[in-house]
């Protein structure tokens, strides 16, 4: 009799919430504002920005005033694929691809210079529910990241030109964030999250050579589970 009241206090905790039972695909959108931490050139770009000088420099060694750049910032999109680990109760493995699309322009002559800051990572992912009577959830991910930026400026001869740099490495992530099921598929659910990304990437910087690039990433968003 002992045994039959558990097994039916633990079927009745279970159902209140499937998600950490059944197979995800999360798909996700979210605001993103990155922040510049290392890397010679990563930073001396930063620096013109924030100082309001344009990324070209003339042949006497001069910079047009452009005023100061907004923070970068834009959007990110995510897609996941989760696997629930019977042995387990909560815990979920899978793949996690985000990617991330920021840019910011000067206080004046805005469409003549802008810079952009966008970035992907594809990782091995983490997801767990600490409890099973709500939807609060902590993720965590390792994986490949991959920069690409973009300067764009206006030389002497007027013209606009642009100077792109790319690189590759490495990136940590961790998430948390709640899920509501406001659908009649209890197994469906809508992602309310915030979290941090760590990068460190190695960029071919003309007159530099390996440039070691380290930056990071706050963002919130939404996701839609099914």
């Amino acid at each position: 009799m002992l045994f039959i009241t558990c097994m039916t206090s633990t079927s009745a905790v279970y159902s209140q919430n499937p998600l950490s039972r059944n197979t995800q695909v999360e798909i996700g959108v979210g605001y993103i504002r990155p922040n510049f931490r290392k890397g010679t050139e990563l930073m001396r770009s930063y620096d013109l920005r924030k100082n309001g000088l344009s990324y070209y420099i003339d042949n006497n060694g001069n910079r047009n005033s452009v005023g100061e750049y907004s923070p970068s910032n834009g959007y990110n999109m995510t897609i996941g694929y989760y696997k629930p680990i019977k042995s387990m109760k909560g815990l979920m493995l899978g793949a996690l691809v985000r990617n991330a699309q920021t840019g910011s322009t000067p206080d004046t002559d805005g469409y003549e210079e802008a810079y952009f800051f966008n970035f992907i990572t594809a990782s091995l992912a983490a997801k767990y529910y600490p409890f099973e009577n709500n939807g609060l959830f902590l993720k965590a991910d390792f994986g490949l990241a991959a920069v690409l930026t973009k300067n764009r400026f206006i030389n002497d001869a007027n013209e606009q030109n642009f100077f792109h740099q790319f690189g590759i490495g490495s990136a940590f992530g961790i998430e948390t964030g709640y899920a509501i099921q406001p659908f009649k598929n209890k197994s469906t659910a809508l992602e309310l999250k915030a979290g941090y990304q760590l990068a460190n990437t190695r960029v071919e910087v003309n007159g530099i050579g390996d440039d070691q690039w380290q930056f990071g990433a706050l963002y919130v968003g939404t996701s839609l589970n099914f």
